[in-house]
This record gives structure tokens, sequence and C-alpha cells, in this order.
């Protein structure tokens, strides 16, 4: 009588197979799997708590002491990226408004900001993009020049060579290192030298510029074999064409829709991922062409449930180990300004979730050797010879790094959240009583609330949270010609998936 499936809230109905919430939790096939809370996988960036006669302190970056009670005490993460060398070592690094950091050995965080030239001034709102070529780490953001670091090298950034302009995003194409949103000319993408991330100069080496004469500022740069350009209302392809003065040639391969948030933009393998003025959407690097997610799911509901007006500070991050994107908004019940909630999509089977965390930044995954964008060359992400958790992709380290208000590099991988779902209505010929619901799920730390009633119309009111008895069935009573229920998995509750329920019930009137 109460249905089960999916998280469609799109699709609310009657007997409709869907869930209409499903929160803290990861979709799966024919049910849903636990989130995991954020476990510190590093120290907190930037600060060092130390305790001495005087009390507890903070010790900032430049060696100075805050108090506890300074109104400062919090440094943000804007923006992250973890890089895998050659060898196979991964490098993590972060940037935050003042400095640039490294993931130490230790899991603490070493501060590599340039050593002339003071902290940088990353402006309020904005954040910092990370870009490799070759060993070469670089670091974007739209106030300060472009830094470089060499991996295995360097112990500073430093100001990357050759006069580039300052830019809110990066990638590489082949082997030329773009930069886009530029500083005073957001319609202008300038890529380096040949070869060469250190020459700027237009004209030589084959660096140049492309000026775009409509579809808006360019918002977001895709980077491979073949170059995209995300504008404000159009995408923009770019392919390199040897010994020709153009260098590169540009086609128009979409219009009418284009970025609207511009760290939401994330790739994976042949597809990138974004979002829209209207959603979401997967758009093909070999077919140039997109299609929109969650429609008839949970499109429609996103674009309810995001904040109206901050579009621009979604961010998203992929876990290829887990296989699901992230993306962090502003929700509209929310009164601040943070990223309270997480749209969770697997793309493997085209369903999500949400989740109520709190997060400043997810890290960027650049590789080199094997990467995601050359794992192909092995099959598909189903047929690779090593599962995606295995040290010769990632260096024995997990790749999406949350961080949260704490200022620390964490892992949705702690103790589980509280699991909660609410069904859609379910009916039967006649009415009924419902005598106890038995849900599908390896634990019994689990809550169910039955609502029953009698006509759609009729406000919906939910019965008390009743616990599972020694039977497996948890007693929650309830009586009418449309029922629907919300579950609940505790919090640190130990289990792996939920795919269902089964109901024990009699006709209204019969034998109870």
């Amino acid at each position: 009588m109460i249905p089960f499936g999916p998280w469609h809230p799109d699709k609310s109905g009657v007997n409709i197979p869907a869930v209409t919430g499903a929160k803290n939790c990861i979709p799966a096939v024919n049910g849903f799997r636990p989130l995991g809370e954020l476990a510190a996988g590093s120290g907190q960036l930037g600060y060092e708590f130390v305790t001495d006669s005087g009390g507890d302190y903070l010790i900032d970056s430049d060696g100075s002491y805050l108090t506890l009670s300074s109104s400062d005490t919090t440094v943000t993460c804007e923006g992250a990226a973890v890089v895998i060398d050659d060898g196979g070592t991964v490098h993590t690094f972060a940037g935050t408004r003042a400095d640039l950091w490294k993931l130490e050995s230790t899991a603490e965080w070493a501060n590599v900001t340039r050593a002339s030239g003071g902290d940088y001034g990353a402006g309020f709102g904005e954040r910092w993009q990370f870009g490799v070529s070759g060993g070469l780490v670089i670091a974007c953001t739209i106030a300060e020049p472009p830094q470089k670091f060499l991996l295995n090298t360097s112990t500073n950034f430093e100001d990357l060579g050759g006069t580039p302009p300052q830019a809110r995003y990066i990638t590489t194409v082949r082997d030329f290192v773009v930069l886009g949103g530029l500083d005073g000319d957001e319609l202008t993408i300038h890529w380096s030298g040949l070869g060469n991330p250190e020459h700027w100069t237009a004209g030589a080496q084959s660096s140049d510029t492309q000026t775009f004469q409509n579809g808006g500022p360019v918002r977001g740069l895709v980077g491979g074999e073949t170059g995209y350009v995300f504008q404000a209302e159009k995408v923009q392809r770019m392919i390199y064409v040897p010994g020709s003065e153009f260098i590169f040639q540009f086609d128009e391969v979409e219009g009418g829709r284009g970025l609207a948030a511009p760290y939401s933009l994330v790739k994976l393998g042949n597809d990138a991922y974004y979002l829209a003025a209207d959603g979401f959407y997967k758009f093909s690097l070999g077919g140039a062409a997109s299609q929109p997610l969650g429609v008839g799911k949970w499109s429609k509901w996103f674009v309810d449930d995001i904040k109206a007006g901050t579009e621009s500070v979604v961010i998203g991050g992929v876990d290829p180990i887990n296989r699901y994107i992230i993306w962090a908004y502003n929700s509209r019940d929310n009164i601040g300004s943070s990223l309270n909630r997480l749209l969770i999509y697997d793309w493997a089977i085209d369903e999500a979730s949400t989740a109520d965390v709190t997060v400043t930044a997810l890290s960027q995954i650049l590789t080199q050797g094997v990467t995601l964008d050359t794992m192909d060359s092995f099959g598909t992400l189903d047929a690779l010879p090593f599962s995606l958790d295995s040290p010769a992709w990632r260096g024995g380290a997990s790749l999406l790094g949350v961080f949260g208000t704490d200022g620390a590099m964490s892992f949705l991988d702690g103790d589980a959240l509280e699991a909660s779902f609410e069904t859609n209505d379910g009916t039967a010929p006649q009415r009924v009583v419902i005598k106890g619901i038995r849900p599908h799920v390896d634990t019994r730390s689990v809550t169910i609330e039955v609502a029953g009633r009698e006509a759609e119309g009729d406000t919906v009111t939910y019965g008390p949270a009743e616990a599972m008895a020694d039977t497996g069935v948890v007693p929650a009573w309830s009586s009418g010609f449309l029922a629907r229920a919300r579950i609940k998995v505790a919090a640190g509750a130990t289990w792996s998936k939920l795919t269902g329920l089964t109901l024990t019930h009699v006709s209204s009137g019969g034998n109870r």
C-alpha cells in the first residue's frame, strides 16, 4: 500500500513507486546507501591550536597568536586540488583568501605562499582554481597573477613566468595552458606558448587570444585533446589546427544555453556536468551536445530548492571511487549564505539524493600519466583493469576532499548521518488499517511514522515515531484510504542498504 523507489520528488502522486524525500544518503540500485559524516583527513587549514599557561590559542600562518575569542578564528578554503604526479604520488593544494597551502605527509598544512610579494588578496566571493602542465601546478584567482609550483622541487609558489593575465579559470588543452575570465576582459581567453606554460606573448610560439563577440562572459573551461569554452549563453569548441595562423578553430556547438554556475562545472571522462539557468546538464565532449539531468525526477525540485540569486556560488566535485558527483549549494530555507546542502548524483545509475552538510570547497582532481581524461584508453569505467581505489590510480589517497567550516580537509566517510526518507501516498481498493511496517534494511536502528487520511485534500498528519520491535516489524498504526511513511535510520547506525517496505494491514472493519 505504501510505495517505495528512487528519489523522484517531481513525481509526487498516489501509488507512484518513488520517494519524495531522501536525505543524508547515497542513491543505489534498488535503494539507498548510508552517507558518512565529514571525517577530518587533515589538520585545520591555516591555524594550529596550542595551549600554554595563558590558555588556549590559535597560531596564525605568520606565527602570531589569536585568542579563541577572536572574531577571525576560521580560515575558509576557497578552492583545492588533488594532483597525481607521474610517479603516482598524490599532492594536495588548497587556497584561502590570503595564502596557498600544501598538505604534508603528516596531514598538516604547510604554508607555500609566495616568498616575496606578501599575502594574497583574493577578493571576497572569489575562488582559486588549479591547473597542471607537466609537473607545474598553476593556481589562479582573478585578483592575483597566476602562481606556479614545481612538483617535488618547489617549496613555495611564485609568479608564473611570461606575464600571463590574471584570470578566474584555467585548463590545459593539448600542450597549451588556457586562461579565461580575464581581469578586465571576461569575453576573452588567452593561451600560452605551445608546450611552454611560461610564454604568454601573443603571436609568438603559438600563444594568442580569442575574443567572443557574443554569448556573454567566459564562465568555465574544459581541457583535453579538444577544449571547450563555456560562456553565459553559449558553448564554444576549440580544436588545435597545427600550422594554421589561427592556431585554434572555434565553433559554437551550443547556443541559447550556457553556464550559470562557473564552479559547478566538472569533467569526468568524455563528459562534463554543469548547472545552467534551468537545471543540471551532462555535456558530451565527443558529441558536443547537452542533455538535461533529472527531468521528471528531481530537476524541478532543485530549481525550487536553490535560493534565488545564488546560482553563481554553486560548487561541484567528482568522486570517482564512489562514482558520484556532488554539487553544494545554498538552499532557500537557509537563513545564511553558506553552501548548506548537497545534491549527490550517481552518474552510473542516473539517480540522486540530498544531504544537509555545510561545505566551503570541494577539491578538483588533476592527474598526470593515467588520468580521468585518459582512462578511456583502458576501456569503460566499468571495465578498468584495476578498481578505482587502486593505488595505480590514486597513489593510496582519497581523491575528493571536502572542506567544512572548520578549515580541515575531510571525507564523507565518518559515522553514518541520520538518513531520512518520505514516501508517496499509497492507496488500496478499500479502506485499510496498517498494523505495522517491516523496513528492508540491515539494521534495527530505524523509526517509522505513518500518516493515514481519507482524501487527498486532507491534512497530512504523521503519527508518533515508532521503533522496531523484536519481530523486525515497526508497530506504526494508522488507518484510511491513503497512507504515506516517513522513515529514519539513526545517526551512527551500521547499515549497508535500504530497499523498501512491507506492510502488515487488514481491511477496515475486518478481523484485527
